[in-house]
C-alpha cells in the first residue's frame, strides 16, 4: 500500500471519530436540556415547577413560605414579650413595665 493511502485512511477514521465525537456530545446535551425543561418523573413541566415555587415566595393566605416565616416572628415577638414580663416578676417586686425597654445607660467616666 502506498504511504498516501495510509495517510488518507488515517484522515478518514479521525474525520469520523471526531463526527461521532460531536454527535455524540450534541445529543448528551440536547438530553440535558430536554430533562430540564422538559416533563419531569411526576408528568410536571418546566412551568409547572416554578409555579410550585412562585407559590412559596409570597403571601397569600397562609400556606406559603412567607406567611410561615411571618407567623413565626410574630410568635417569637410574643414570646420574647411574655419573658420579659416573667423576668421582671422574678427579679423584682415591683409590677413589671409594660412597653419599650429603657435605653442604656452610659459608662461613667472615671478621673
Amino acid at each position: 500500500m502506498p504511504q498516501e493511502t495510509i495517510y488518507t485512511i488515517a484522515a478518514l477514521v479521525t474525520a469520523l471519530g471526531i463526527i461521532v465525537g460531536a454527535v455524540v456530545a450534541t445529543y448528551r446535551l440536547a438530553k440535558r436540556i430536554g430533562d430540564a425543561i422538559g416533563v419531569d418523573d411526576k408528568g410536571r413541566t418546566l412551568s409547572d415547577r416554578l409555579d410550585r415555587v412562585e407559590h412559596q415566595l409570597w403571601p397569600n393566605g397562609g400556606s406559603s413560605l412567607a406567611d410561615q416565616v411571618k407567623s413565626i416572628h410574630v410568635d417569637s415577638v410574643a414570646n420574647t414579650a411574655k419573658l420579659d414580663l416573667i423576668q421582671g416578676l422574678l427579679t423584682t417586686n415591683q409590677s413589671p413595665k409594660i412597653g419599650a425597654p429603657a435605653a442604656p445607660k452610659g459608662r461613667k467616666k472615671v478621673a
